[in-house]
Parts: structure tokens; C-alpha cells; sequence
């Protein structure tokens, strides 16, 4: 019952709360709906944890302090989006069909009249989306019942294990339980692993190992293909036969990418608790998917909020993302600005790379 208890709390804080939290980044006339707040919510957490972990591990303040920040903070936050989403009544379990309609000759099965609530969505869809969901479903069952451990665990879940034990921030080497500054001057600007020790307080105590192995892959994969779903819907809007087929082939190409242990499948699979993985097979896919709605396609649904956390969150997972993430942003940019030719998109775009530059900036002096 006590394992029972504290997953609970996980589903708590890692579905209701950035679900909740995401829906206070869209304007209160727009429909936005559960996986677009989901995506949102875990924006705003990533960099909130940022925010906070870098002052905080700077003063060398207790990591209790932290996670009584966080959890006050992320409360407010959800319960503030909570009440808003209850207020406008516009919460929806799909996305709005207010875009145009798939060409007749070219898609197989056209846009039916939205039904509304979960009875609608299900009849709507495809069987090739019920196919990909079946496999999606078998992928959660195996990341979470079948842990595997990866050599870098020696560091990342040691990292968040001693935090927990030593009520600490990166101030404890997980190699030799001895205060180490280098430990810190290397990692100090992606504390991923502060994030893992955060969590697994808030979760009642639970070991941030089991945190790490058992409850980041399932609730981290479903963010991976709630991104994939999304992408689906931008590039084979109106026909539900094609966005299934997608979800479906991306699921088995990720279930079946252990032919090496370098690409982005073999990550999402095999270590989505550790940083880089979730940068590889998250953060960047949803940073490819705003850039092109904000920067290209100019929707006013998307905020440039979301693209500044974006990048920020990029710079709590690894060190990677603090480079990786200006750059993808930098790309859609130069393009934004030979199709649209807005200094102002431009100087926009710039002020969301801001985080990263700043952490590329203090990460190379700390390297010196």
C-alpha cells in the first residue's frame, strides 16, 4: 500500500500537475487540449527546475528547500490552470478542426464532424491509430516492468540517490561521498539528476532509483509520442489513416533500434530517465514542432513563451542540450526570416536563445 501510495503521488505530480500547469500558457480564447498542456506543463517544469536549482545549488542551500519551492510553486501553477480550464470550459480531448480539410484525392478518410467528449474521439479514429496505440501500450508496459541499467547510471541516478540521502545539491560526489566542486563545475548547469532527487521527495520518499528505472520511462514516453501524435497532425492533417500509419511505424522503428546504442530510438527505449535521452527523443522533436508553428507557420496558439522555455528546459537535461537547442532554434529562425523577412520574429527568436547562450557562455568559462 505504501508503494501503492507513493505511485499515486507520481501519477500526481508527473500527469495532473503539468497537464494542469501547461494551460496557463494559452490564451483564454483558444481550446487547448489535454497533450498540448501536457507539453506545455513539462516545458514549464524543466525550466522552472532551472530557475531554481542553479541559485539554490550556488548558495549551497539544503535540497529540502528546493523541493518545498518546487512544490509550492507547481501547485499554484496547476491549481491556478485548474481553475481557469474549469472557468472557460474550453478543455478538449482532441484538437479543434478549424484548419482545412484533407484534399478528397488524396486522403482516404476525410474529417467526420468533431463529436464531442472521449465517445467521439475513439469513434473517429483509425484502426491503424488503434494498431499504434496497442504497440505504444506494450512499449509502456515493458519500460516499466523491465528496467535496464546503463553504465551512466554511476553518475545520474547516484547524482539524484545522493541528493536524497545527504539533503544536498550537487554538493555531494556520488563517487566517494565527499564534498567536490568539480562535480559541480561540470555538471552544474544540466542538474537533470537534482530534478530526479526533487521528484522522488515529492513522491513520498520513493528510492530516486526506483523514480529513475520504473517511473520517468513510462510517464517520459508518453510525452515522446504525444510530440510524435502532434507532428503526425501537422503533416498529415485531415487524413486519420496516414497519422495512425506514422504513429504505428514510428513506435516499431523506436521498439526496434537496438542495433545500436548511439541512435535516438535505442535511447527512448532503453534509458529515457537519464537527461540526453530525453533531450534526443523529447525536447528536441517538440522544439522542431514550435519552431515550425511559431517561427514558419506564425499560429498564434503557440506562444514564444513556450519556445524561451523550450530552450531553457534544454539546458537542465545535459549539457548537450544547451548547445543543440539554439542551434535547431537558430535554423527555423534564418528560415522565418528569408520567408517572412520580421527583424521583429528575429529579435523574438533571439531573446528564447538567451538561456542557452548565457549557459554556453558560463559553461565554457567554468570549463577554463
Amino acid at each position: 500500500m505504501a508503494f501503492a501510495g507513493k505511485g499515486l503521488l507520481a501519477l500526481i505530480w508527473l500527469l495532473l500537475v503539468p497537464a494542469f500547469a501547461g494551460a496557463l500558457f494559452f490564451r483564454k480564447d483558444e481550446t487547448p487540449t489535454w497533450i498540448d498542456c501536457l507539453l506545455a506543463g513539462y516545458l514549464f517544469l524543466f525550466s522552472l527546475s532551472e530557475l531554481l536549482i542553479l541559485p539554490m545549488m550556488y548558495f549551497r542551500l539544503p535540497l529540502h528547500v528546493l523541493v518545498v519551492s518546487y512544490g509550492v510553486l507547481t501547485g499554484i501553477c496547476a491549481l491556478a490552470g485548474a481553475v481557469r480550464l474549469a472557468r472557460s470550459g474550453r478543455f478538449s480531448l482532441q484538437r479543434p478542426c478549424a484548419g482545412r480539410a484533407a484534399d478528397i484525392g488524396q486522403s482516404r478518410q476525410t474529417v467526420q464532424p468533431s463529436r464531442p467528449g472521449l465517445i467521439g474521439l475513439l469513434r473517429g479514429s483509425s484502426p491503424f491509430l488503434w494498431a499504434a496505440l496497442a504497440v505504444i501500450a506494450c512499449q509502456l508496459a515493458i519500460v516499466f516492468l523491465a528496467a535496464h541499467f546503463d553504465a551512466d547510471d554511476a553518475l545520474y541516478v547516484a547524482a539524484g540517490t545522493t541528493a536524497t540521502e545527504t539533503d544536498s545539491i550537487f554538493y555531494i560526489d556520488a563517487y566517494t561521498g565527499t564534498p567536490d566542486r568539480w562535480l559541480s563545475n561540470r555538471y552544474a548547469l544540466s542538474p537533470f539528476p537534482i530534478f530526479l532527487a526533487v521528484i522522488s521527495r515529492l513522491c513520498g520518499g520513493l528510492h530516486a532509483a526506483v523514480t529513475a528505472h520504473t517511473i520517468f520511462p513510462p510517464i517520459f514516453l508518453i510525452c515522446v509520442y504525444s510530440v510524435m501524435y502532434r507532428l503526425a497532425q501537422k503533416w498529415f492533417e485531415g487524413d486519420r489513416d496516414a497519422q495512425g500509419i506514422f504513429l504505428f511505424l514510428t513506435a516499431m522503428l523506436s521498439w526496434f533500434s537496438a542495433y545500436s546504442v548511439y541512435n535516438t530510438g535505442s535511447f527512448q527505449m532503453l534509458r529515457l530517465w537519464q537527461g540526453k535521452a530525453v533531450l534526443a527523443a523529447f525536447l528536441l522533436p517538440l522544439i522542431y514542432y514550435l519552431s515550425v508553428s511559431i517561427i514558419l507557420e506564425r499560429q498564434t496558439r503557440y506562444s514564444w513563451a513556450l519556445l524561451f522555455m523550450a530552450n531553457l528546459a534544454g539546458c537542465l537535461l545535459t549539457s548537450m542540450g544547451i548547445i543543440l537547442t539554439p542551434l535547431m532554434t537558430g535554423l527555423f529562425l534564418l528560415l522565418g526570416l528569408l520567408r517572412h523577412r520580421s527583424v521583429k520574429q528575429l529579435f523574438a527568436g533571439i531573446a528564447c536563445c538567451l538561456p542557452s547562450l548565457v549557459l554556453g557562455a558560463v559553461y565554457l568559462f567554468l570549463m577554463m
